[in-house]
């Protein structure tokens, strides 16, 4: 299950879990509240932010 949390870079709003659900979770987000960091990951044919890398060093949202 993925759901939002606060990149530790950018402090935008990107998303952390299995990957599935990427679209659930940040299409309910204004595109200008998104993660800008790198590498972006396509899924069903739509970029997102990238997935944040661990869990500890997010702040869930």
């Amino acid at each position: 299950m993925c759901m939002k949390a606060q990149c530790s870079t950018c402090n935008k709003t990107t998303w952390w879990g299995c990957g599935s659900h990427i679209p659930s979770v940040m299409d309910a987000i204004p595109a200008d509240q998104w993660c800008s960091c790198e590498p972006q990951v396509e899924k069903e044919g739509k970029k997102y932010p990238p997935r944040l890398q661990r869990w500890p060093d997010c702040k869930a949202v």
